[in-house]
């Protein structure tokens, strides 16, 4: 089924489907209702004082300062909510203050809103790459804003709130865990953690993914745990992590291969990659992909931070919370439901009558991967809403348009997998492992 419909999809239509959408990192339009500190990075006086004025008004304690370093200093040393930062600023510009702010609080963590003049599409797109939540061109439009700063509270709110809970059973470094001893935490959501751990059984080192107690876990939750579990144990790839043990005692979890390295979304921060190492690493996730989907496994949340790069430069893809396993019942998504994340969704992902989803929507998201490795940025940006709106209506820039040294076939490839119609793009993995290899 193609995506049929050439009609340009409105706003209003995105929106009224982006309230069904479940994302991973959480979603919620419950508003702020307690005083929050917010952090007002300006070297413009003028701009200060209006700004922190009206927010003081509404409620909320500000901090001002006119220069990135002292910026920095606030953000490390206070307890700020969030931050609305200018980019062009004495001492420490502000691109530079958010790189250091990540190195130190993650988006949900400390949410950052660039409060800027530069209005360029490049200058929003570098901004978001280097993880701000938000971008405002000046002159402010102040409801518009502080509807937006709002949202980012509350939303780091909820995180913190799950994080918070989750903590409180947070394994320890040193701490047994059945036969297993817990060597360090590597990441947590608000529904579990993975830990590197030692495996006594096996003599090395593995992977721990666990579901947190204390949480109020809805069935579907548990299931799309164990679900997860069940289709990484079913594929035998070397770029796919290995199950080696499914347990339901004394909590839910799993242990799997431990990959030493930084997941690609890390690396391209850096912005593009290598052109022979892009399609080296797209070949082998293709070839992954081939082997999931032969046993009837579809991802439906690949994306650049769920592919690991180890040591040796060998990526290695993870993070099955979404598969689909096509012998089963399709019972833990509501209909009307959209699962994944906003710049990997395909088309039918954001819309059904867009197509099915099956293979071919796993080979879309890889083809934003691609596009990602080759210019640095994904192929659409901005709001979620924006996002799932340019995927129905628009096709992005080539890739030599942002980067002139990408070869024309391999735009081609890039561009075959990004098409919106089902039947333009590669009909199977393997199909675009072979186009790919071609050019080895």
């Amino acid at each position: 089924m193609g995506f049929k419909s050439p009609q340009k999809w409105s706003i209003r239509v995105i929106l009224s489907r982006f309230r069904r959408i479940r994302f991973l990192n959480g979603w919620s339009s419950v508003n702020s209702q307690t005083k929050a500190h917010i952090l007002i990075v300006d070297d413009n006086p003028y701009n200060l004082e209006v700004l922190s004025r009206r927010l003081d008004r509404r409620g909320y304690h500000t901090t001002c300062v006119d220069n990135g370093r002292a910026a920095l200093e606030h953000i490390k040393s206070e307890e700020v909510d969030i931050v609305l930062l200018d980019i062009m600023m004495p001492e420490m510009d502000g691109m530079e203050v958010l790189d250091r702010t990540r190195d130190y609080f993650s988006k949900t963590e400390l949410p950052v809103i660039m409060v800027t003049s530069k209005d360029e599409s490049r200058d929003v797109v570098e901004a978001l790459n280097h993880g701000a939540n938000d971008y405002i061109v000046k002159p402010i439009d102040f409801p518009v804003a502080l509807a937006r700063i709002e949202k980012e509270l509350s939303q780091s709110r909820e995180a913190g709130d799950m994080s918070r809970s989750a903590n409180k059973f947070s394994l320890k470094d040193g701490e047994k865990f059945g036969t297993y001893l817990v060597k360090g935490k590597v990441g947590q959501g608000g529904m579990g953690a993975v830990y590197k751990i030692y495996d006594s059984s096996l003599n090395r080192i593995v992977a721990l993914k666990v579901i947190l107690p204390g949480q109020e876990l809805s069935k579907s939750q548990v299931e799309r745990f164990k679900r997860e579990a069940r289709a990484i144990a079913q594929i035998k790839h070397r770029n796919i992590v290995s199950v080696y043990h499914i347990e339901e005692h004394p909590r839910h979890y799993f242990t799997m291969d431990y990959i030493e390295g930084d997941n690609l979304s890390k690396t391209l921060k850096k912005g593009a990659m290598d052109i022979k190492e892009a399609i080296a690493i797209c070949s082998k996730i293709a070839s992954a992909l081939n082997t999931a989907h032969s046993k009837g496994i579809l991802h439906r949340d690949l994306k650049s931070s769920n592919i690991m790069i180890d040591t040796n430069g060998e990526p290695h893809l993870m993070d099955f919370g979404l598969a689909k396993l096509e012998s089963e019942d399709e019972q833990i998504t509501r209909t009307g439901d959209m699962l994944g994340t906003p710049e990997f969704m395909s088309p039918e992902q954001v819309d059904p009558s867009c197509g099915e989803v099956g293979p071919r929507t796993d080979i879309y998201s890889l083809g934003v991967i691609l596009y990602e490795m080759l210019t640095g940025q994904p192929p659409f940006s901005g709001t979620a809403i924006r996002i799932l709106w340019q995927k129905l209506n628009q096709m992005p820039k080539n890739p030599s348009e942002i980067n002139p040294s990408v070869p024309p076939e391999l735009e081609r490839i890039c561009m075959r997998a990004l098409s919106r119609e089902q039947d333009l793009r590669f009909q199977s993995a393997n199909e675009m492992y072979n186009a790919l290899a071609s050019l080895v």
